[in-house]
C-alpha cells in the first residue's frame, strides 16, 4: 500500500469471510458512495450496486463505476413515490408558509424505505451509503466531519431498518475521502458535490415553485409589524424564510427581519433581531431511535440541533397529550427556529435519541 495514508489501511482490509455477505451499496454518482463500493470490494463483500431513479435520470456514473469494479448494477424506478410523497410535500409546505425539509423525508419513506426493500429483494444482506454518520450499537450517531452532520437528515429513518444499514466512511473527513478515492482510483474522485435539493436547480427555486402552482406561489400579501403595522408588499409568502433581512423591499431606520411567514393571513411577519431567538419550541411526527417508547423521552436533559449546520442546543423534552414534544432550552435561546424543518435530539454520545419537525 505504497503512498497510503496509514489511517486508510484499516479500510482496506481483506477477510476470507465477507465474501458470503451480500451487500447493496446505495450509488448516487459522487465520490463518497462509490468509494465506499471500492473499499467494500476490497474487503472482500460480495457487492451489487443499486441506484434509485426519482426525478431526474439515474447518474450514469454510478453504472460506470459498477463497471469499473465488476459488479452487477440494478435501477429502482421510484419516479412516482418520490414526487407523490416529497415533490407534493414540498410545494405544500411552502404553500402553507413553512419552510420544508424533504431530505428528511426522503430518506424516510423512499431512500431508507423502498431503496432498503429493492436491496433486500436482491438478496442483500445489509445496504451501505457513503453517508458522514455512524452507528455505535446499531444507534445512529454523527459521523466525525464537524462539516457533515448527516445524520441530522436521517434521524427520520425507521427504527427497524437500522440493522440493514452500513455507513463505512462515517469516520472519515470528506477532502479524507477523496484523497482514498484517487488513491485507489475511483473515476469521479473530483467530481463536485451534489446540489443541495436534488429535484429544484441551484436559484432556481423561484422559478420551480411558481410552476408547480401554476402561479399561485406568487400571490401578493402585505408585509406587517408584530403590532399590526402594513409596511409594504410581498411577492408570495413561499419565497421568505425564517431570519431574512435583505430583499424584503421596505426601507425603516432600523434592520428587520422575518419573524413569521402566515399562511393563514398570507403576511410576512418581520421584527427586530433579538424576536428571533427563542427559548422553546414545539415538534410534531416524533420518530423514535434510541428510546424505546414516546414516554421515555418526557423530562429527559439532551442536545438538539434546529439545522443541520447549528450547535447542539442543551434542551430538556415534555411529552405533550397531542403526540407532539415541547422542547426547551436551557442554556442559551435559538435563533431563526424554523416552522418545517427538522428537529434532532442527541444524547451525550452524540448518538441520535429521535427528531420531529418543528411546529
Amino acid at each position: 500500500m505504497e503512498n497510503l495514508n496509514k489511517d486508510f489501511e484499516k479500510y482496506l482490509v481483506y477477510n476470507e469471510n465477507n465474501k458470503n455477505i451480500k451487500i447493496a451499496v446505495a450509488m448516487s454518482g459522487g465520490v463518497d458512495s462509490s468509494t465506499v463500493a471500492y473499499i467494500l470490494k476490497k474487503q472482500g463483500y460480495d457487492l451489487i450496486g443499486i441506484t434509485m431513479r426519482t426525478c431526474t435520470p439515474e447518474d450514469e456514473d454510478a453504472k460506470r463505476v459498477c463497471e469499473d469494479l465488476g459488479i452487477p448494477h440494478y435501477v429502482l424506478d421510484a419516479t412516482k413515490e418520490f414526487h407523490n410523497t416529497v415533490m407534493n410535500y414540498f410545494v405544500d409546505e411552502y404553500m402553507n408558509g413553512r419552510t420544508p425539509n424533504p431530505c428528511m423525508v426522503c430518506n424516510k419513506h423512499i431512500k431508507f424505505g423502498m431503496l432498503i426493500d429493492f436491496a433486500l429483494s436482491k438478496g442483500a444482506n445489509f445496504m451501505a451509503t457513503g453517508h458522514y454518520t455512524q452507528l455505535k450499537d446499531g444507534i445512529l450517531a454523527m459521523g466525525d466531519d464537524p462539516n457533515k452532520d448527516q445524520v441530522y437528515f436521517l434521524s427520520q429513518i425507521k427504527k427497524e431498518n437500522l440493522k440493514y444499514l452500513m455507513f463505512p466512511i462515517g469516520d472519515l473527513e470528506k477532502p479524507k475521502v477523496r484523497e482514498l478515492a484517487e488513491f485507489l482510483g475511483v473515476r469521479v474522485y473530483a467530481k463536485k458535490d451534489s446540489q443541495e435539493i436534488c429535484f429544484v436547480e441551484d436559484g432556481k427555486l423561484k422559478e420551480f415553485l411558481l410552476e408547480k402552482t401554476k402561479g399561485k406561489a406568487g400571490k401578493k400579501g402585505n408585509i406587517v409589524t408584530v403590532d399590526g403595522k402594513i409596511l409594504g408588499q410581498h411577492n408570495g409568502l413561499s419565497f421568505y424564510t425564517i431570519g431574512q433581512r435583505k430583499g424584503l423591499g421596505i426601507s425603516q431606520e432600523k434592520p428587520l427581519y422575518v419573524i413569521k411567514l402566515d399562511g393563514k393571513t398570507n403576511s410576512v411577519i418581520v421584527g427586530d433581531n433579538e424576536m428571533l431567538f427563542k427559548d422553546e419550541l414545539e415538534a410534531k411526527d416524533i420518530n423514535l431511535i434510541s428510546v424505546n417508547s414516546y414516554e421515555d423521552l418526557d423530562g429527559i436533559v439532551c442536545w438538539a440541533k434546529t439545522r443541520s449546520r447549528d450547535k447542539l442546543h442543551k434542551c430538556t423534552l415534555e411529552t405533550l397529550k397531542n403526540g407532539n414534544l415541547k422542547v426547551k432550552f436551557l442554556e442559551d435561546k435559538v435563533r431563526a427556529v424554523t416552522p418545517g424543518q427538522g428537529v434532532v435530539f442527541y444524547d451525550e454520545n452524540k448518538k441520535v435519541l429521535g427528531s420531529g419537525f418543528i411546529i
